[in-house]
């Protein structure tokens, strides 16, 4: 051979050898025994690399069980640095490309396997809570936060243990989690007027506890609700539920939108301060105790000039600061009680209705506040409690509060501010309170009248029947007829639809 040959030769040689040493090496390093155990250490880690299924001799077994375990200690060091991910998302990435039956059944809950039952609820942990994988190995890589709640969909049995799912192929011990139902809510459940069965939950779900019916009508604060056949239930005490064939949220009767809406709690004071200071235009009455008290008419209740004079003298000798306003220290001064001061602002009308209450029921509760101020002192932007006395719309203004109706910015404490007397003129404006057709008024609307010589509405009532209406008119609350000579009749509106 020439030397060129020769080289050639030798090269083509060397390049087979390293050919054939390549293909037994990764002979060496793909067996079907190793995708078996490779993908149960996957299920442990949750995410491992995708393997290759071949087929080799026994004798390279040892080597490649080596070979995993590093794989997989390697892949546990990545993911401890990495944020944790869904267990779906990880699944996901440790599927095979060709699994056998065992294999899918130790990556995949099965839901129909003896030992796994479906069910819904959720799992509160007690505090950091250990990962399990189906076949009850421990998930290394992540833990679930103490007092955090997870949706689960499957309780497992396996050894002994019972384990809830929270994740695909992730469970927590039933020892680390607390199970409940449903979702945690707030709020108030009325009975329907045949009353309602009792239910309590397990994991097969709802079923009648033989308790007896809760009565028709009634309402039941709830702290949870869960759902199941189309219904919706309300827990009202330890795993004691209604549910919304027998029970309805919210109020048997309530206004349309862009009406004054029904409230069913409590009304709070609103539209100023409580506990007020009186200054030049401030009515109300407090100011009726303050004129009283230096001896000054109250034909029309009002802070004026001569009252702030008289207020300088008594400040000078009290040794107070000569303000003319008077604010507590002042009014003490006077012989009245801290306990007035505050309570004629804050009082509002005791709620006399609630979510079961009917049109018909809230009319009622409104008019019979007002009866509580009948033969009661007319007093000009006055609209507290029946102690003392109001004016036409104070009476209008704690009527509505007792039924249920917040008319703010119209309110008690607004009303005797600067500039607010006539608040019969906003009730008259306010379009959250429609015009009705004269001749359709029945009891429970507002009429209202206008001064004969301006025109300009100046009286409000409350009828009691087409004829005959409610009033705080000088000098005393009275029923009296619509056409009493207390102005031109305006028009009619209506408080409840």
């Amino acid at each position: 051979m020439n030397k060129k040959f020769q080289f050639a030769f030798v090269c083509g040689v060397a390049l087979a050898a390293v050919t054939l040493s390549q293909q037994s090496v990764k002979a060496d390093t793909t067996t079907e025994g190793q995708a078996t155990e490779q993908v149960a250490k996957s299920q442990a880690v949750a995410q491992a690399p995708t393997t290759q299924t071949t087929t080799t001799e026994d004798q390279n077994q040892e080597s490649v069980a080596n070979d995993d375990q590093t794989q997989v200690a390697q892949s546990n060091d990545q993911q401890a640095t990495q944020p944790s991910q869904t267990t779906e998302d990880n699944t996901q990435a440790a599927q095979p490309e060709a699994q056998d039956s065992s294999a899918q059944a130790t990556t995949q809950a099965n839901a129909t396997a003896s030992n796994i039952t479906p069910l819904k609820g959720i799992v509160t942990t007690k505090g950091y809570t250990q990962l399990y994988a189906q076949d009850g190995s421990v998930i290394s890589n992540r833990v679930l936060g103490g007092n955090t709640a997870w949706l689960t969909d499957q309780k497992l049995v396996y050894n002994g243990q019972t384990y809830y799912r929270v994740a695909t192929n992730e469970y927590a011990n039933a020892n680390n989690v607390v199970l409940t139902y449903g979702h945690q809510a707030n709020g108030v459940v009325r009975v329907k007027s045949w009353g309602a069965a009792s239910y309590s939950r397990n994991e097969a779900g709802f079923y009648k506890n033989g308790q007896a019916n809760y009565a028709a009508n009634s309402v039941w604060k709830y702290d949870r609700t869960d759902s199941s056949n189309g219904r919706t239930y309300y827990q009202i005490g330890n795993d004691i539920w209604l549910n919304s064939d027998d029970s309805a949220v919210g109020p048997a009767y309530q206004n349309p939108n862009g009406w004054l809406q029904i409230q069913n709690s409590q009304i709070k004071p609103s539209g100023g301060s409580v506990g007020y200071d009186l200054y030049n235009g401030v009515e109300g009455v407090k100011v009726w105790l303050v004129r009283r008290y230096f001896g000054y008419s109250n034909a029309h209740t009002i802070y004026d000039g001569s009252v702030a004079s008289s207020v300088r003298s008594l400040q000078a000798r009290k040794g107070l600061p000569v303000t003319g306003v008077v604010n507590l220290a002042t009014w003490k001064a006077m012989g009245y009680s801290e306990a007035d001061w505050y309570g004629i602002d804050s009082y509002v009308a005791p709620l006399q209705t609630n979510i079961t209450s009917t049109r018909s029921q809230h009319i009622e509760a409104m008019i019979n506040q007002a009866y509580k101020y009948l033969g009661k002192t007319w007093i000009s932007g006055a609209a507290s409690m029946p102690a003392y006395g109001v004016d036409c719309s104070g009476l209008v203004t704690q009527a509505l509060y007792a039924s249920g109706v917040d008319s703010a910015p119209i309110s008690n404490i607004q009303h005797a501010q600067p500039g607010h007397e006539w608040n019969s003129r906003d009730y008259w404006a306010d379009a959250r309170i429609p015009h009705i057709n004269f001749n359709n008024r029945q009891r429970g609307d507002l009429i209202f009248f206008t001064d004969p010589s301006t025109g300009i509405i100046w009286h409000v009532g409350i009828l009691l029947n087409r004829d005959t209406m409610i009033e705080s008119w000088p000098y005393a609350v009275q029923v009296h007829s619509i056409y009493g000579n207390r102005g031109n009749i305006a028009g009619v509106k209506r408080v409840f639809s």
